[in-house]
């Protein structure tokens, strides 16, 4: 059995260090601020550079996905050393990653007749994506094949969620994205979304003028997953992610722990530059996923 590398775009949000204690490679966005100039999330951008320009200057950051290029030159490595690659991107409803890695497969394939590359939709973005990646690489180090991963991952991604509260529709206007979530409101400027990401897609949650009710809405609406799917809260892993509103990571999780005990919490995630960028500050959100011991594989 070939050894494989587990790659990920960096819209999963792993901080360097977690990509570190998890094996995890990621293959960054690009972010600029003038339209122009294109820096790396990450190795070329820090947070705190980004999260400054976003709230003290009031920018609107653009992003870029990353290229081809990019992805051939991340993979090339791996597979020169005899590994088999597995990557994990942001769902194609809101980025054309998981193109660009297609593309660079194709190519590699030429080159590397005999490697096994598979490219995969998570569905899901930052936190969710992340808790994917989290599992896939808890299988790894316990021995289970390439396929058993990729498995786990095509069906534990139609049960994984992201339900988070923006602090207002400002940024997605500005970027275009507002679609459906414009209906909720005339005034839209005055309102915090809850959004649902589910099966890629973007839902309508509701909406609030309280941060704090919406907090409670959150881990409400993910009680009710659980209800209304008859899944068990034990069988899962979670996560707060925030931007810049650190300060609610700890009511969320407390809220969390008291309305579904037996739910597992991860460290809290700060959400990056590529879903910022859209949702502006005032984001938090709660992600969820099902342990990889639950799925037939």
């Amino acid at each position: 059995m070939h050894s494989f590398q587990i790659f990920s775009d960096g819209a999963c949000d792993l901080t360097l260090e977690a990509q570190n204690a998890y094996q995890i490679s990621t293959v960054p966005f690009y972010v600029s601020f003038d339209g122009k100039t294109y820096l790396k999330e990450l190795k070329e951008l820090t947070l705190d550079h980004f999260y400054h320009h976003l709230i003290e200057e009031k920018g609107f950051p653009k992003t870029s996905l990353p290229s081809v290029h990019d992805f051939v030159e991340a993979f090339t490595p791996a597979l020169e050393a005899g590994k088999d690659i597995l990557s994990l991107h942001i769902t194609h409803t809101l980025s054309g990653s998981m193109q660009s890695a297609l593309t660079a497969k194709l190519m590699l394939e030429e080159e590397f007749p005999n490697a096994k590359i598979h490219i995969v939709d998570s569905h899901n973005a930052t936190g969710s994506q992340a808790l994917l990646l989290m599992e896939a690489a808890r299988m790894q180090q316990e021995g289970k094949s390439l396929e058993e991963v990729v498995s786990y991952l095509e069906q534990a991604k139609k049960d994984t969620r992201i339900i988070f509260m923006i602090g207002g529709l400002t940024h997605l206007q500005h970027g275009g994205r507002i679609g459906k979530i414009a209906a909720l409101s005339s005034n839209i400027l005055k309102i915090k979304p809850i959004i649902v990401l589910r099966d890629g897609e973007i839902h309508v949650g509701g909406a609030t003028r309280s941060r704090k009710k919406g907090i409670a809405e959150l881990v409400k609406l993910t009680a009710e997953h659980f209800q209304k799917s008859g899944e068990n809260p034990a069988d899962y892993i979670a996560m707060v992610g925030t931007t810049d509103v650190t300060e609610e990571i700890a009511p969320t999780e407390a809220l969390l722990k008291a309305e579904l005990p037996q739910l597992e919490l991860e460290s809290p995630l700060q959400i990056g530059a590529t879903i910022a960028s859209h949702t502006g500050p005032g984001t938090t959100g709660i992600c969820i996923a099902k342990r990889y011991e639950c799925y037939s594989l």
